[in-house]
């Protein structure tokens, strides 16, 4: 006997929809912050277009070392983000993220409430954008993008480590669970949320979408990007 009651007919993925918390869709699609893209440790490279190079920061305008050119702040926006997810080619995730580019944040925090919390949280545990370890800092930027997981997480946010298994999720929304759900697949390296769920504008607004992308640059490229101004 089947577990859905409404198995072969129409509404079985509805019925699906309901029994998952909060309302995600069935998983079809591979993560895209498992793999390859969180693997790059981030953070400014040594120039290596050059094989007489090799120097941090050469500030030479015919680098082409595309880390390089970042922390030199010759990379705007837009070409950080293709760089980062140019390997994705799932449809309707290459258009929610042609529509965050189209649309020109002008910060990388998705409101000021969300940079306050996480500069008070750095603060007091004495975290720094530069040096520290880009998971580490991806997590906490979806830790404190939303206030009520924040609440619920912050007693166990340390300087080296998150405690996941202790945070007890209550009065959740759909958006903050979606933050939740990255934040622990970047920080223990398994998945816990898909492509496709990241993708479902039903699911995800466009300030959280705007989060966990964010979240992704600074898995790759490092805290320091937070220091650029976005062009």
């Amino acid at each position: 006997m089947p577990r859905l009651f409404l198995y072969g007919t129409e509404l079985q993925e509805l019925e699906q929809l309901m029994m998952l918390v909060p309302r995600f869709s069935p998983r079809q699609k591979g993560l895209i912050v498992v793999g390859e893209t969180t693997e790059v440790k981030g953070g400014i490279k040594k120039c290596r277009s050059n094989k007489k190079c090799g120097k941090d920061n050469c500030g030479g305008t015919a680098c082409t070392n595309f880390t390089n050119r970042i922390g030199m702040s010759s990379v705007n926006y837009r070409e950080m983000t293709i760089e980062c997810f140019s390997e994705i080619s799932y449809f309707y995730f290459r258009k929610r993220l042609s529509d965050l580019v189209a649309s020109s944040p002008d910060d990388w925090f998705i409101s000021e409430a969300h940079e306050i919390r996480f500069e008070n949280i750095c603060g007091s545990l004495r975290v720094h954008n530069k040096g520290s370890n880009p998971r580490y800092l991806a997590t906490l930027f979806l830790l404190t993008a939303d206030g009520r997981l924040c609440s619920l997480a912050k007693e166990h946010i340390y300087s080296n480590r998150f405690e996941f298994k202790n945070i007890r999720l209550s009065g959740m929304t759909t958006n903050s669970y979606a933050l939740y759900q990255v934040a622990k697949t970047i920080y223990t390296g398994k998945e816990y949320i898909k492509l496709n769920e990241i993708a479902d504008k039903h699911l995800i607004d466009h300030q959280t979408f705007m989060a966990i992308i964010h979240a992704i640059l600074i898995v790759k490229y490092g805290g320091e990007i937070l220091s650029f101004k976005m062009s």
